[in-house]
């Protein structure tokens, strides 16, 4: 009976120890599952946590690329405009001048104009005068040879005819005349001179 109990007993221990064996092996493969699934979870925790990390810094870079992107369009376009304006007023400012020259060219033209009309007159003038001042010189000339051979004349025929006083009357009157001639004339050639120095 006691050989029977001490049996039983040594079965009871060795099933005991390998229930207890297999509790421990099945207790800690459950720790095991349960600290892989735990692992599994942390890690596709930190994928996600790191996806959408990595995707919000590609989103923000994308949108300093984009603002950037539309920054340097802005400063381009401003340039642009700039640079229109700049044309459009240097195209104005030349349109301008050429219009100011071409003004003062023709106002230069016309004042050249008006003065070689001016020169024209003037020397037309000043040779007119002169050719008219030549010919009274020339007939004061002509008029005092024709009179002092007149004069020559008469006094040959009062001498030869005797009729003296007669002569001498006429010929006191031709001079009286041939004088009154000359004295205008020379008027004239004095009027003709100052209107010449006028018109200079």
């Amino acid at each position: 009976m006691a050989e029977l109990d001490a049996r039983r007993t040594e079965v009871l221990g060795r099933s005991a120890s390998i229930i207890q064996r297999k509790t421990r092996s099945y207790l800690a493969r459950r720790s095991f599952l349960s600290l892989r699934w735990s692992a599994m979870q942390m890690q596709a925790v930190c994928r996600g946590q790191l996806a959408r990390a990595t995707y919000e810094s590609m989103r923000r870079e994308a949108s300093c690329l984009k603002i950037q992107k539309n920054y340097r369009m802005h400063l381009a376009r401003k340039a642009y405009t700039d640079l229109c304006s700049s044309a459009i007023s240097i195209q104005t400012g030349m349109r301008g001048m050429a219009a100011r020259n071409e003004l003062r060219l023709r106002r230069q033209i016309k004042a050249a104009v008006i003065i070689q009309s001016h020169c024209r007159q003037y020397l037309a003038r000043t040779r007119y005068l002169k050719t008219k001042k030549a010919a009274i010189i020339t007939q004061c000339a002509w008029r005092g040879r024709v009179a002092r051979k007149e004069l020559r004349k008469l006094k040959m025929a009062a001498r030869e005819t005797g009729a003296l006083q007669a002569a001498k009357n006429k010929l006191e009157k031709q001079v009286e005349e041939l004088t009154w001639r000359l004295q205008l004339e020379k008027r004239m050639r004095v009027s003709v001179t100052a209107t010449s120095f006028t018109i200079m």
